[in-house]
Order: C-alpha cells, then sequence, then structure tokens
C-alpha cells in the first residue's frame, strides 16, 4: 500500500512553524511495517491543494491530510475538498454539539466561526477528536482512503495512534505481527554508532532506522513477521547485541527520555536530587519535573542568576565571586555543596556558564560551562565548552549533560573527563 502526506498550512511553508505530524507519522509507520512514499506541504491556498490532491490522488493508496480544519477564514481544506470530489458540504449536528459542549465546559461560549468545523464532505465517516473542536474524517474516492486530520500536533498525534494507525492496517490487510523497540543513546555521534554496528551480524529481517532527535540518538529496532515470538526474539536479541556493544552510551532502552532514566535510577536506589541553576534558567528542574512522579526523589532547585542570589541562598563566597566571576569551576562546587546542605538531598548537580550571545570573553568564550555535583562521596566538577550555535543550544546541551552526568554518578561510570582506568 502507498501511503503519503500532505501537510496544510501557509505558517508550514514560511518557515514560522516546523512541520512535526509527517515526522512522527513516518516514524510509527515505519515500526508498523508500513511506509510512507510521499510527503508534501501545501499554503492554504485553492489551486496549490488541488494541485497537491490530484498528484497524491493518482499515485497513492491512502492519503494523510493534516492542517485547514479550523475555524478562521484561512482553513480552507474541507472546503477545497469536497469540491474536488464533486460533493457537498453536508452540516453534521452532533459535531456541533460536541463543540458547543466543549466550549461550555471551559465556561466559553462558542464563537459563531466554530460552525464551520461541522461542515464536512458527504458520506464522510467521522474521526473523534477528544482534544480539540475539530474532528477528522475519513473519506473513499475512486478507490483511494483520504484522511483528514487537525495540523496541532498534539491532536494528531492522539487520533493517530487511536484511529488511524490502527485503520490502516486493516487496510493494508497485514497479518505480520511487529515488534519495536526503541534504545536511546547519548555521548557518541551516529557516525560513531554506525561504525559500530556495521562489523555486527543482525537477523535479515531486522530493520534499524537511526533518528537523530538532538541532542540524543534513537535506534528504532523493529521485525514484521507472520511469527510474532520470532519477531520479538529477533529484535531483543539485536538489542541485547547492542546494549553490550554500546554499554555506557546507552541511556534507554524503552525509549525513555534521559531526565526519566535518571528519575528510575534514583528512585530505585531511594536517593533525593537538587539542583543549583544560573544560566540553564531551571531547565534541568523543569525537565527532571516534566515526569510523572518526580516529587518522590526531586526535593527542589535554585535559579540563582544574580551573584547576589548565589550568596544569600546558597553560600557562595562573596571574595570568590569579586576574584574568579560567577563563570568558575570553584562557584559551581560551592553552589552544588550550597544546594546540597540547604535541601538536604543526597545528590546536588550546579551548574553557571555562558549561553550567549553576548557576556563572552577571550578566555571564556560563549558556551563555556562549569558544571559541579556533590554526594556523599565528595564533589566532583568540570569544564565544558559547547560550540555556540545559538543560547537555545547550549542551555539545551548544557541541561543534557548535566542529567548525563547524574546518570554517570549513580552508575559509577566513568565521569565527562576521565579516563577508562579512571585517571584524568
Amino acid at each position: 500500500m502507498k501511503i503519503s502526506f500532505l501537510a496544510v498550512g501557509d505558517e508550514l511553508l514560511s518557515g514560522e512553524t516546523a512541520e512535526a505530524n509527517g515526522k512522527f507519522f513516518a516514524q510509527e509507520i515505519s515500526g508498523l511495517g508500513l511506509q510512507m512514499t510521499c510527503l508534501l506541504m501545501a499554503g492554504d491556498d485553492e489551486a496549490e491543494m488541488v494541485r497537491a490532491f490530484e498528484f497524491l490522488g493518482k499515485n497513492s493508496d491512502a492519503i494523510i491530510v493534516t492542517g485547514g480544519l479550523g475555524p478562521t477564514p484561512d482553513d480552507l481544506t474541507s472546503e477545497v475538498f469536497a469540491k474536488f470530489m464533486g460533493a457537498d458540504l453536508e452540516f453534521d449536528p452532533e459535531i456541533l454539539a460536541g463543540i458547543e459542549a466543549r466550549f461550555k465546559i471551559r465556561g466559553m461560549q462558542m464563537p459563531l466561526s466554530n460552525k464551520k468545523q461541522a461542515l464536512i464532505p458527504k458520506n464522510a465517516r467521522i474521526i473523534g477528536n477528544q482534544f480539540g473542536t475539530a474532528p477528522g474524517y475519513e473519506v473513499e474516492l475512486k478507490g483511494r482512503h483520504w484522511f483528514f486530520f487537525p495540523g496541532v500536533p498534539s491532536e494528531f498525534k492522539q487520533m493517530a495512534m487511536d484511529s488511524l494507525l490502527p485503520r490502516l492496517l486493516e487496510l493494508e490487510g497485514s497479518r505480520k505481527s511487529v515488534k519495536v523497540k526503541t534504545l536511546r543513546v547519548y555521548g557518541i555521534p551516529e557516525s560513531g554508532i554506525a561504525d559500530r554496528l556495521i562489523k555486527m551480524k543482525f537477523d535479515p529481517e531486522l530493520k534499524i532506522a537511526y533518528l537523530p532527535e538532538f541532542p540524543d540518538i534513537h535506534l528504532r529496532l523493529s521485525a514484521a513477521l507472520a511469527d510474532a515470538a520470532k519477531a520479538e526474539k529477533v529484535v531483543e536479541s539485536a538489542a541485547e547485541a547492542i546494549q553490550a556493544e554500546l554499554g555506557e552510551y546507552l541511556i534507554s532502552e524503552d525509549d525513555d527520555p534521559l531526565e526519566a532514566t535518571v528519575g528510575k535510577l534514583l528512585k530505585a536506589r531511594g536517593l533525593t536530587l537538587a539542583t543549583a541553576e544560573s544560566c540553564t534558567g531551571g531547565l534541568v528542574a523543569k525537565r527532571i519535573t516534566d515526569i510523572s512522579g518526580s516529587s518522590d526523589y526531586f526535593l527542589g532547585g535554585f535559579i540563582t542568576y544574580s551573584n547576589q542570589l548565589k550568596v544569600r541562598e546558597l553560600g557562595v563566597s562573596e571574595s570568590l565571586l569579586k576574584e574568579k566571576g560567577a563563570v568558575c569551576a570553584e562557584v559551581a562546587r560551592e553552589m552544588a555543596i550550597g544546594a546540597r546542605e540547604r535541601t538536604g538531598a543526597d545528590l546536588a548537580i550546579a551548574i553557571t556558564g555562558i549561553a550567549g550571545p553576548a557576556g563572552g570573553t577571550k578566555e571564556k568564550p560563549v558556551g563555556t560551562v562549569y558544571m559541579a555535583l556533590a554526594d556523599d562521596r565528595g564533589i566532583w566538577s568540570r569544564d565544558f565548552i559547547f560550540l555556540p550555535i545559538s543560547r537555545d543550544l547550549v542551555r539545551t546541551l548544557t541541561a543534557e549533560t548535566a542529567l548525563e552526568i547524574i546518570r554517570r554518578r549513580l552508575l559509577n561510570l566513568r565521569m565527562p573527563g576521565e579516563k577508562k582506568d579512571g585517571g584524568k
């Protein structure tokens, strides 16, 4: 079955919004033994959309369209497709009632413009949307199956998992059992992973997809076979071999982000954590608390952006700040000690640095970051130079590295900068 994807919206073509739905969809169906053959984008323009519909209708068996189902005048997808298929849009009172109920729950009266979302092409099969006002729908036209969904990623992802993927498998008529496992890797480039894995022998039925998700690399292992037990064996044996090969660089065996892995380790060991952040502005604490249940091990954090707060809240020496400035190993160490002492945490991670784009010097350029970790074994600290591609990227890399430091400490792995024998 040839499956294509069309993302609609001027904001996608202007670069204001990154196209995320097609990427998500391609990754999900690849794990089901299906493959996307084409991905297109079109603006909120009738002529552009018709050209896309014509091309996809001639070259696809199933076409997924996202975007343009909203209530505003530039949301044209349903109207244009109805013209394309030579059918009328029909008013669905049940859809309208659902939209009105959604607004009522929020204590609001539904704007008149939302009535537009209750107009659906004739004979379409409605696909429910639990998280937004725009429903999805499926239309069969000349032997092709067309699926329409809202463009909001959170809405599309849930609707795809609940309705679209099972429907595609039904249309495919595949009786294959699909086993998928995603490994997360950090600290080694994609090419470095490939160099290691290319020397290994895997079952011919195994598919390995390299999915860079900055700053991690995701390895998606999949097998689609008639025998479910064999499919599972193919994937699990490959995962075991890759885990042995990549060792310390493997941060998760079940697609968990680094903060979830750290949380599991802390909880399993009955340990608590505190943070002291400057240049990251609380990003590490934010990621840790993104995980449900993090209150079991995360006591809290300090965002000490100014020198005054570093002194007052963490007990950093004023004379040290005057002598060496806020960005140095000694300040990071005192921040970590202070966070641990003031919270009573078992571990404390501290960060101070220059995220940019301003503030760098010849001695300490933008991207210079110092981190320290304090626990019952003492204080560990190190400086890092992250390429100053952008402020956001420096902060992202800093937060990821901080979490990786915690993971390595908890697993007794060599810390960044240490040789395999534990030396410097």
